[in-house]
């Protein structure tokens, strides 16, 4: 019974683990490179002298040496244990603000983030997929295997960046209703997963209450600033769709915002 219980609370651990956004999005995206790469490589090498067994010897273990490496610095840089420990704490009942959402609700609430989805993620993915399937066409035009395989590089990114998109949105439409918490440290959607609204290089600049209209309800707009190459520049981390007859809690929790987190940093 103690294996099997301690072989549940892993696979638990796991599953919270890549509800993490950003973190599964790293993950998945260096493994979809790692694959690309492998089959470059093993491309370059097809006519090595030393035998098909060396080559894929090389093929596998540069690319498989690199991703390890890639996966030990996110799992430092990305700190996966701070976001963990402010999930349990939000299921324990600590959070700052957690809303259920009837059917019309969440329905209301899956498009706001889409919205946000498309403006924020979707656009960025698709220019990248165009710059990659560009460069790949120019290098089999001037046979510059160099630009082949960083067209091949750069799409694959964006293939796999706008799968997990879409993954996460079909995950949000998986069930008729939903339900959302709220801490100083992130947005934690179930189904959805967490996005983090802290995280090295990008910092909580602003919490809006977003008033209702015609088209869509009343929603917190959660604006982060993100320490770039080229300096800082806004980027929106979350939208989250005010339920029905929450729109006083809401204020109530931009206000808390404004006091205990954003003037203390």
């Amino acid at each position: 019974m103690t294996t099997s219980g301690n072989d549940q609370a892993g696979v638990f651990a796991m599953t919270r683990l890549f509800s993490i956004v950003h973190l599964r999005l790293s993950l998945l995206m260096s493994l979809g490179v790692t694959v690309v790469m492998v089959a470059g490589l093993r491309i370059m090498f097809s006519d090595w002298e030393q035998g098909p067994g060396a080559a894929w010897l090389i093929s596998l273990g540069i690319p498989a040496g690199a991703l390890l490496v890639l996966w030990l610095i996110l799992a430092v840089m990305l700190r996966p244990q701070v976001y963990l420990r402010d999930m349990n704490q939000m299921l324990a009942g600590q959070s700052w603000a957690h809303w259920h959402y009837d059917e019309a609700d969440w329905k209301a609430a899956n498009d706001i983030e889409r919205r946000r989805d498309r403006r924020n993620s979707y656009t960025t993915l698709l220019v990248m997929m165009a710059i990659g399937l560009v460069s790949v066409v120019v290098g089999f035009a001037t046979s510059d295997d160099t630009a082949i395989f960083a067209g091949a590089l750069i799409t694959a990114i964006g293939l796999v960046g706008m799968a997990i998109a879409t993954t996460t949105t079909l995950m949000t439409r998986s069930r008729p209703q939903g339900e959302i918490y709220i801490s100083p440290l992130g947005v934690y959607r179930l189904p959805g997963g967490y996005a983090v609204l802290y995280s090295p290089g990008v910092r909580l600049h602003e919490v809006d209450f977003v008033e209702a209209n015609d088209e869509i309800p009343a929603f917190l707009r959660f604006t982060g600033m993100v320490q770039g190459r080229f300096g800082e520049t806004l980027s929106k981390l979350a939208d989250v769709a005010v339920p029905s007859g929450g729109e006083g809690e809401a204020r109530a929790l931009v206000q808390r915002f404004q006091t205990e987190v954003l003037k203390s940093r």
